[in-house]
Order: C-alpha cells, then structure tokens, then sequence
C-alpha cells in the first residue's frame, strides 16, 4: 500500500469527490480508534465542518476542490491531534 504524502501537497490533482472519501476515512478511523468520546470526535469534528463552511464562503472554484482539501486538511490537524502514531493518510489507497 502507497501512503499518500503528508501534507496536501499532492491533492492538487484530485476530485472533490476523492478529497471527501479520504475525509471520510479519517473519520472512520478516529470513531473506531477508541481514543474519544462521541462528544469529543462531534466536537473535533465540528473544526473540519468549519472548514467546509468557511471554503464554501470564501471561493467560487465550480469543481469543489478548494472545499474538498479544506476538508482533509482539517480531518488531517484532528487526526494528528488524536492519532499522532499515524500519518495522515494512514489507510488510504490512492486510485489507479
């Protein structure tokens, strides 16, 4: 399996819809971890929701990239945060 690298540097190519499934793989993950409560993965994740909401207001990019890595960018300072043994795209495969 190919780790994707650390930082967002190499999103730039990807879907909305890919950025978003990778979103969703880190939450996965952090609500199976065992590390937080339900209170704190909703309120830790209420920082990624932020995120969406503030790319949503602040571009006009029609294919939802911007709003896509904003996401993973938040999903991936939460991961940190919580998984600090992971990196940040543990578990992730990119496509072919």
């Amino acid at each position: 399996m190919t780790e994707p690298p650390a930082s967002g540097a190499g999103d730039d190519g990807a879907t909305y819809e890919e950025l978003i499934r990778q979103t969703r793989l880190i939450y996965r993950r952090l609500s199976r971890s065992g590390v937080m409560t339900k209170r704190q993965l909703t309120e830790a994740w209420d920082t990624v929701e932020a995120a969406i909401y503030v790319a949503l207001d602040t571009t006009d990019d029609p294919s939802g990239r911007t709003v896509g890595r904003a996401a993973l960018n938040a999903a991936r300072e939460v991961q940190a945060k919580w998984l600090p043994d992971q990196p940040p795209g543990a578990g992730h495969t990119p496509s072919p």
